[in-house]
C-alpha cells in the first residue's frame, strides 16, 4: 500500500473524530460543500530561511599619527589607543604587535621589521603592542662611509652620498589603552651598502639603519613573555 497523503489521514481523523462525539448536526449529503479525499489540499510546509550571522562590529583602528605622535616634540598626552576595542596586554605571549616609523618616504620598506610571527591576525583584532619608532635628533651623527645608487638629480646617471650615523627611539604602548610599555634608544648599525637604496629619485644623505636583530632582541621579554 502507497504512503498516505497528508491531506487524506486528516480527514480520517476528522471522520473518526465525529463518530466518537456526540450528534453531529445533520446537513443530508453535504451537497456541493461536501469535499472528497481527493479534493483534499495537501499542508504546506517552509521550511525558515537560513539566518546569516551579523556581521562583526567593526572595531577603531587608530592611524600612525594618532598612536604615535610624530610631530616634534613629542607629547605623550597626545598619544592616542590604536585599538580602543582591542584585547588587553595581559597574559602569556606572544602578544600580536605592530611597527610604526616616523613618516619619512620610504620609511616602512627600510629595516627593522617585526619578526615573523608577531604580527596580529590580518584585521588586526587581536594587536596588543603598538612599536613606535622616531629620530633622534639630539644624536650627534657623523660620516661612517659613502655608498652609489642609480638615480639622482633628476633621475639621471649615478648618485653618490654620505651616510650618517643615527640613532633612534622607540616607545612601546599597549593597543588598547596607550598606555605605555617601555621606551629605549637604538642605534644604526647598517653598513653604507646596506644603508643606501639600490635606486632613488634625488641626492640626500643617508642615515644607518637599526637591524631587524636588534630590534628583535630588545622586543623580545615585552612581545613573547608573560605579561
Amino acid at each position: 500500500m502507497g504512503r498516505v497523503r497528508r491531506g487524506v489521514a486528516g480527514l480520517v481523523l476528522v471522520v473518526a473524530a465525529g463518530l466518537a462525539g456526540p450528534a453531529a448536526c445533520s446537513g443530508g449529503d453535504g451537497g456541493d460543500d461536501a469535499k472528497g479525499p481527493e479534493d483534499a489540499s495537501p499542508t504546506s510546509s517552509h521550511d525558515p530561511l537560513p539566518r546569516t550571522p551579523p556581521p562583526p562590529a567593526r572595531q577603531t583602528v587608530r592611524s600612525s599619527e594618532e598612536v604615535c605622535d610624530f610631530k616634534e616634540p613629542f607629547e605623550a598626552g597626545k598619544v592616542k589607543a590604536y585599538l580602543p576595542e582591542g584585547p588587553a596586554y595581559d597574559g602569556p605571549g606572544p602578544h600580536p604587535a605592530v611597527l610604526f616609523k616616523d613618516e619619512v618616504p620610504g620609511a616602512e620598506s627600510e629595516p627593522p621589521y617585526l619578526p615573523d610571527g608577531w604580527d596580529p591576525a590580518y584585521d588586526n583584532h587581536d594587536t596588543q603592542l603598538v612599536v613606535c619608532q622616531y629620530d633622534d635628533w639630539e644624536h650627534p651623527s657623523r660620516t661612517v662611509g659613502t655608498c652609489t645608487y642609480l638615480g639622482g638629480a633628476n633621475n639621471t646617471g649615478d648618485g653618490e652620498v654620505d651616510v650618517q650615523s643615527a640613532r633612534y627611539i622607540y616607545r612601546v604602548f599597549e593597543a588598547a589603552t596607550g598606555e605605555p610599555v617601555t621606551t629605549f634608544a637604538l642605534d644604526g648599525t647598517t653598513s653604507p651598502e646596506q644603508t643606501c637604496p639600490d635606486s632613488a629619485l634625488y641626492i640626500a644623505d643617508d642615515f644607518q639603519l637599526v637591524t631587524t636583530e636588534a630590534l628583535a632582541d630588545k622586543l623580545r621579554p615585552y612581545v613573547t613573555g608573560r605579561r
